[in-house]
């Protein structure tokens, strides 16, 4: 009782003032500078820093169509198609799917030579291009308003995996009449690939072939000790910012990527390369200064606190497995009382994994045990080359010595 009196007594200016901070933090990350193109112009920022897909691949020539792919819970996700630019189509359609801050765009932002999305299309493939709930380009939904509704935020690779991807495969493969995709995922794209084809087996059966630039399933040593040691606090962390009304972060109308995307453009290699440096393992100068500009401005995209909550929970419980809502929670989702773990046993596709020597988010020890579950494993690739990280697969200068031949060559024999 005394502490009680004490709290609401002599402490209350001080619980006020929390509670003004809780109404102004929101408020303060979700500044950003404006998107005026006439500023970024006079300051002559390299207009591929802030076009969007349809934009970039315009301007180089590549046509494109924007679809929109309705889950089975309400969530409209777009869907950009590079058209290919052969007479005769090779093959079944590619569909693309980015990481946990990226959006559809990091597949073409590093141009026409290096950029995979166009590579494809040069290659006579049907490249496309999704984005999964919450990012930039899929921030809408048949009901919930993701600025006022919480519960739009209510979501993890879990639903990426269960609804996302089986909606979006679904629809190409009835856009083009087609029995079977291809898969290519980067990063969490491939999270959740494994998520979907362990929850709907039945769905092995529509892909031709999976390939997993920088596979992220078990985090066992995961190379960020900051954030490992954050790890078994990542609910509290979580519930700490959803109280305080961000159950959405690092979302391209907030302050972070703001930041990202003016540093980026002024100093690429002291301030983003560095910053991939801490936390990719990045190796300065793999990635070409103009890449690094570029990609400030296309990162930072938005996701789900839940969703790092997520891979958080994996780090702590070195386990690949699904969203632990706590004891009560999972006897109600899941009917026991821990999250039960992917059966990885259950994805039988044809999946070919491409992994770097140096790369923080996804450690040869890690890619290995995967490797080692997987019923019909094409080939476990580790790239020739001690300095490739997370990112290098898809902006390397290098990729078309150490990457994209083999993904073709896989994809050919394929689909031949």
């Amino acid at each position: 009782m005394l502490m009680v009196n004490f709290i609401g007594g002599a402490y209350a200016p001080v619980r006020g003032a929390m509670t003004s901070m809780r109404k102004l933090v929101p408020g303060l990350l979700n500044f950003a500078i404006p998107d005026a193109r006439s500023l970024k112009k006079s300051l002559r920022f390299d207009e591929d820093i802030y076009l969007n897909f349809t934009e970039l691949a315009n301007k180089y020539k590549y046509a494109t169509e924007e679809h929109h792919v309705i889950t089975e819970d309400g969530y409209i996700l777009t869907v950009f198609r590079i058209l290919p630019k052969c007479r005769n189509v090779t093959g079944y359609p590619i569909i693309l799917l980015h990481g946990i801050f990226d959006s559809s765009d990091v597949f073409i932002l590093a141009g026409p030579q290096n950029g995979l999305g166009y590579v494809l299309t040069e290659n006579c493939y049907d490249v496309w291009a999704a984005n999964h709930r919450g990012n930039v380009y899929s921030r809408n939904h048949l009901a919930l308003n993701p600025n006022k509704d919480p519960e739009y935020w209510n979501y993890s690779f879990d639903e990426h995996g269960f609804y996302d991807l089986p909606a979006v495969i679904d629809y190409v493969m009835k856009s083009t009449g087609l029995p079977k995709v291809n898969y290519i995922g980067h990063s969490q794209g491939t999270t959740d690939f494994f998520s979907m084809a362990s929850l709907k087996p039945d769905y092995n059966a529509k892909i031709q072939l999976s390939v997993h630039l920088a596979p992220v399933v078990y985090l066992k040593n995961f190379g960020i000790p900051l954030l490992k040691l954050l790890a078994p606090s990542v609910n509290s962390l979580k519930d700490a910012l959803d109280k305080a009304g961000l159950s959405e972060v690092l979302a391209k109308h907030q302050l972070a990527h703001a930041i990202m995307e003016y540093s980026c453009r002024f100093a690429p290699d002291a301030i983003c390369g560095t910053g991939l440096y801490v936390t990719t393992g990045y190796k300065s100068g793999t990635i070409a200064s103009r890449t690094l500009s570029v990609a400030g401005g296309h990162l930072f995209s938005g996701v789900s606190t839940k969703s790092l909550a997520h891979l958080g929970q994996l780090i702590a419980s070195q386990n690949f497995q699904r969203y632990d809502e706590g004891t009560p929670g999972n006897l109600e989702r899941y009917g026991i009382p821990r999250p039960p773990a992917y059966d990885l046993s259950k994805v039988t596709s044809p999946v070919l994994l491409m992994t770097g020597q140096n790369d923080f988010l996804s450690p040869l020890e890690d890619v290995n045990e995967l490797a080692s579950k997987l019923p019909n494993l094409v080939e476990n690739v580790i790239i020739p080359n001690k300095t490739w990280s997370h990112n290098n697969h898809l902006w390397g200068k290098d990729v078309w010595k150490f990457e994209f031949p083999k993904i073709l060559e896989c994809i050919r024999n394929f689909n031949s």
